[in-house]
C-alpha cells in the first residue's frame, strides 16, 4: 500500500477509466453493506446489522419477540426513560430507553450461519414507541416512524470489548467483482491492525440521542479531503454540492432501500422519514476513497460506489459518510476500538490464529487445516511457540478456535 496520496488529476483519469470499464471493475460495488449479526435476549434470537456510527436499537416487532414490549407494544418492565432518536424536529422517533440490557451478540457468516460463539454484553438499547405514542400528521405518518427503527448494533457494541474480544467485520471477494461476501466474527481485543485510522466516537444524548463516529483526520474522495463520518452499516454517500467538488460523476441510479434510509434517518443525516413502501431512486458514481492512517499512509478502498445525496434529502451540503463498502478493502477485516479511538484494518486471518486457513472465517475447515499441518509437523502448527509440534499445540489451537477471532 503506497503512502503517497494520488493527485486529483491521476484520480480523474482513473475514475474515467472506471466508468468506461463498466462491469469489469475490480472492487466491490454493492451499496447496501450490511454486516450480519444475531441479537438474543433470554434465548430468543433475531437478526440484525452492525452500525458503528450509531446507537443500538431494536425494531418494534423484534422488541416484542425479545420480550421488551408486550403484544400491544407497551414495555413489559418500566424503561429507564423516554428519548427522541434520530432526525430533528418533526422527523424524530420517540423511543423507550432501556438501560443495562443484557444481549448476546452472535456473529454470522455471509450465508447466515453462526461464526463463533455468542458473547454477552450489557448496553443501553432504544426501542420505538407504538404508533399511537408518536407525533405525526396522521396515523400513517406515526406508523412510519415506529417502523423506521431497525435492529442494529451501534457503537456501544461495535466498539466495545466483550469477553476479551472485539466484533470483527470481514470482507471477502467473490467470483462476481460487483459483490463481496460480508460477515462478522470475533477478534482478540489486543490484536493490532496492520493499518489504524483515527476514529472518534461522539455521544450526544442531549437532543436526539445521535451517536456518531467521525474520522477526525478526515477522508479523501477522489483525492479531495473531506470531514467524514464512519458508518459500517449500509451506505457511503456525499451531499450533492460536495459530489460536484469531488468530481463524482453520476453513472447510474439505484434505489435507496428501507434499512439504508433508516440508518441515515436515525443518524440524523436526513429528516425524511423512511417509508418501506416508497422507493427512493438516487444517482450514484464512483469514488476512490482513502482513510489517513497513524503511520502517514492510507487505507485504500477503491472503487467505491457512492450515493449522491440530493439537496432536500440532506440539509448539510458538506455531508460525507464513509460506509462499509468504503472502509474495508476486499479480503480484509476491520474492527473499531473506541477505547483507543482507532479503526483497525488487517488482511483476513492476520492476527487470528484460529482462522488457520486464512479465509476470514473460523469454522471446522480451520480445524482440519490445522490437523493436517500438525500431522505433517508443519512449523505453523507450533501454536504455543515452544519450538515443538505436539499435543500441547492441539489443545492450544482448540482453545483459540473455541474463542474465535
Amino acid at each position: 500500500m503506497s503512502n503517497a496520496r494520488p493527485t486529483r488529476s491521476v484520480l480523474s483519469v482513473l475514475a474515467a477509466s472506471l466508468i468506461l470499464a463498466g462491469s469489469v471493475l475490480a472492487g466491490p460495488e454493492d451499496q447496501f453493506t450490511k454486516y450480519p449479526v444475531g441479537v438474543s435476549i433470554g434465548g430468543t434470537e433475531v437478526g440484525g446489522i452492525v452500525d458503528s456510527g450509531g446507537t443500538t436499537t431494536l425494531s418494534y416487532e423484534d422488541a416484542k419477540k425479545l420480550g421488551l414490549l408486550d403484544a400491544d407494544g407497551d414495555p413489559v418492565n418500566p424503561p429507564a426513560g423516554s428519548q427522541r432518536l434520530g432526525g430533528t424536529g418533526g422527523g424524530s422517533v420517540d423511543c423507550h430507553k432501556f438501560s443495562k440490557v443484557k444481549i448476546k451478540v452472535q456473529p454470522k457468516n455471509a450465508d447466515g450461519t453462526n461464526n463463533g460463539p455468542a458473547k454477552e454484553v450489557e448496553v443501553t438499547v432504544f426501542v420505538p414507541k407504538k404508533p399511537a405514542d408518536q407525533t405525526g400528521a396522521d396515523d400513517a405518518a406515526k406508523e412510519r416512524k415506529t417502523k423506521s427503527v431497525v435492529t442494529k448494533l451501534g457503537a456501544n457494541v461495535a466498539g466495545a470489548t466483550i469477553d476479551g474480544s472485539k466484533l470483527d467485520l470481514k470482507d471477502k471477494s467473490t467470483s462476481d467483482p460487483a459483490k463481496n461476501e460480508r460477515g462478522t466474527g470475533w477478534i482478540a481485543a489486543n490484536v493490532q491492525g496492520e493499518k489504524k485510522a483515527p476514529a472518534k466516537e461522539d455521544d450526544n444524548f442531549e437532543d436526539d440521542a445521535i451517536q456518531e463516529t467521525s474520522l477526525p483526520a478526515g477522508a479523501f474522495f477522489n483525492g479531495f479531503p473531506a470531514q467524514a463520518f464512519l458508518n459500517t452499516a449500509p451506505i457511503t454517500g456525499v451531499a450533492q454540492p460536495l459530489a460536484l467538488q469531488m468530481g463524482i460523476v453520476p453513472v447510474g441510479q439505484a434505489v435507496l432501500d428501507f434499512e439504508s434510509w433508516s440508518v441515515l434517518f436515525l443518524g440524523g443525516w436526513t429528516n425524511q422519514v423512511p417509508d418501506a413502501d416508497l422507493a427512493v431512486p438516487m444517482q450514484w458514481g464512483y469514488a476512490m476513497i482513502q482513510l489517513p492512517t497513524d503511520d502517514g499512509g492510507f487505507i485504500d478502498v477503491e472503487p467505491v460506489r457512492t450515493f449522491i445525496l440530493p439537496m432536500g434529502f440532506v440539509e448539510d451540503p458538506q455531508l460525507a459518510i464513509v460506509g462499509g463498502n468504503g472502509l474495508i478493502p476486499a479480503d480484509h477485516n476491520g474492527w473499531l476500538d473506541n477505547a483507543a479511538d482507532r479503526y483497525n484494518v488487517s488482511a483476513n486471518g492476520a492476527g487470528c490464529a484460529a482462522d488457520f486457513d486464512g479465509d476470514g472465517l473460523v469454522n471446522t475447515r480451520d480445524v482440519l487445516a490445522f490437523l493436517n499441518a500438525w500431522t505433517a509437523h508443519d512449523p505453523r502448527a507450533d501454536i504455543n511457540g515452544d519450538g515443538a509440534v505436539n499435543t500441547q499445540d492441539v489443545l492450544a489451537f482448540l482453545n483459540l478456535w473455541t474463542a474465535g477471532c
